[in-house]
């Protein structure tokens, strides 16, 4: 934080919980994640669960978030 401060960087915090469960359809379920793979149980949608996790920290910063 300090060091985002330091160099005029915008910090915000966010709750990461769940985020890399969550899907864009707004389901969420423990069994979305299975170790590195996300895969929605109710509409299918596969990606990285880390990748899958960022996507939705940044919706939750930017306000999009569900």
């Amino acid at each position: 934080r300090y060091k985002a401060e330091m160099a005029g960087i915008r910090f915000e915090e966010v709750k990461a919980e769940y985020t890399s469960q969550n899907c864009k359809c707004g389901h969420r379920e423990k069994a979305n994640r299975k170790g590195l793979r996300f895969q929605c149980k109710r509409c299918g949608y596969t990606c990285h669960a880390d990748l899958n996790g960022a996507i939705n920290i940044g919706k939750a910063i930017s306000g999009l978030a569900a």
